[in-house]
C-alpha cells in the first residue's frame, strides 16, 4: 500500500504542480483578484470537509471503529476553519457576508458531490481519500503559496493569508498520522475504494485549480 500511495502522489502531483494557476501562485505573479477567487472556491470545500467527514462517522458503527474515533478526533480539530476563509476574504477587502450562498464552481461541486455519493454510497473509507489529498496540498503548498502571493501584492502575510499558512504546519501533523491510517488497513477491498477515491479527488482539485485565473 506504500509503495503504491508514493506512486499515485507523485503522478499527482506532477501534474498539478505544472498548471499554471498554480506556478503563479508559487512564483510571486498572482493578483490579489485571482487569489480572492481562489478563496471564493476554497471556501465550500473547507465548509464541508466536517459534514462530510461526519457523514463517514455516521456510516461507520461498530464495524469500522478505528475510521470513527480517527474521524471524531480530526472533526474536533478542524471544525470551524471556514471562519478563518471568511476573515482572510474580508482581510483582502471581500466582503465575505455572501459568500456561504455563492454556487460553487462545476469542478468545486463535482468534487462535493463525489464525496458525498463515496462515502454514502460505496464506503465510508472513501473519506479517507478526500482528506489525504487536501491535507497533502495544504503540508505541501499552503505556506509557500501564502508567502508568496503576500510578497507578490505587498499585503502582510497576517492579513489574508491566516488559513493557508496556519494549516502548512497542522496539515503536516495530521498527515503522518493519517498516512498511519491508510497503511493499516489490509482488506484489499477497502484499499482499492481508498485509492480511488485518493485519485478522483486529485484529479478534481486539479480542475477547480485549472479553472482559476492564471495570473
Amino acid at each position: 500500500m506504500k509503495n503504491i500511495l508514493n506512486q499515485i502522489t507523485e503522478r499527482h502531483r506532477l501534474q498539478i504542480e505544472a498548471l499554471p494557476q498554480l506556478r503563479s501562485m508559487l512564483s510571486g505573479s498572482y493578483s490579489k483578484a485571482s487569489y480572492t477567487e481562489f478563496m471564493l472556491q476554497l471556501y465550500p470545500i473547507v465548509s464541508n470537509f466536517c459534514p462530510l467527514m461526519a457523514t463517514a462517522a455516521g456510516r461507520c458503527a461498530d464495524r469500522h471503529s478505528s475510521l470513527r474515533h480517527y474521524l471524531y478526533e480530526h472533526i474536533a480539530e478542524e471544525q470551524g476553519h471556514e471562519a478563518m476563509v471568511l476573515t482572510d476574504l474580508n482581510q483582502l477587502d471581500y466582503p465575505s457576508a455572501n459568500v456561504p450562498n455563492q454556487r460553487p464552481s462545476a469542478p468545486v461541486q463535482a468534487m462535493l458531490a463525489f464525496n458525498y455519493y463515496a462515502i454514502d454510497r460505496i464506503d465510508p473509507h472513501c473519506v479517507l481519500g478526500m482528506i489525504y489529498v487536501l491535507e497533502l496540498t495544504s503540508a505541501g503548498y499552503g505556506a509557500k503559496v501564502a508567502q508568496s502571493v503576500a510578497q507578490a501584492i505587498d499585503h502582510p502575510i497576517e492579513r489574508g493569508f491566516t488559513f493557508l499558512d496556519s494549516h502548512a504546519t497542522l496539515d503536516d501533523d495530521h498527515l503522518a498520522e493519517l498516512i498511519g491510517l491508510i497503511q493499516s488497513i489490509e482488506a484489499p477491498l477497502l484499499q482499492e475504494k481508498i485509492i480511488e477515491s485518493i485519485n478522483m479527488n486529485f484529479y478534481l482539485l486539479a480542475q477547480m485549480i485549472g479553472a482559476l485565473p492564471k495570473a
